[in-house]
């Protein structure tokens, strides 16, 4: 779809896909996940910066955004090091 799309908007044939990528790839400058609420918009959750492991940390990383979001940090995981706050 999106070589068909290309295509049509570009005077560009694709003759063929040599490789593809179907994901993005987001990372905080201290390539550490971000989970929690934002310090200057309290409505606003973080929850970016999986970068290359975001399927590997899925389970643990949902847990920890359930107990911030509900107010119950109290955890296996210190929420700590992915506070948003860090980045200010």
């Amino acid at each position: 779809m999106a070589i068909d799309r290309f295509e049509h908007v570009t005077d560009w044939p694709i003759a063929a896909l040599e490789h593809k990528w179907a994901g993005l790839r987001s990372f905080a400058p201290d390539r550490l996940p971000v989970y929690g609420f934002d310090p200057s918009e309290r409505r606003f959750f973080w929850f970016a910066g999986q970068g290359g492991f975001g399927i590997q940390t899925a389970p643990a990383a949902a847990d920890l955004a359930l107990r911030l979001l509900l107010g119950q940090p109290d955890g296996a995981i210190d929420p700590a090091p992915y506070a948003p706050v860090r980045l200010r």
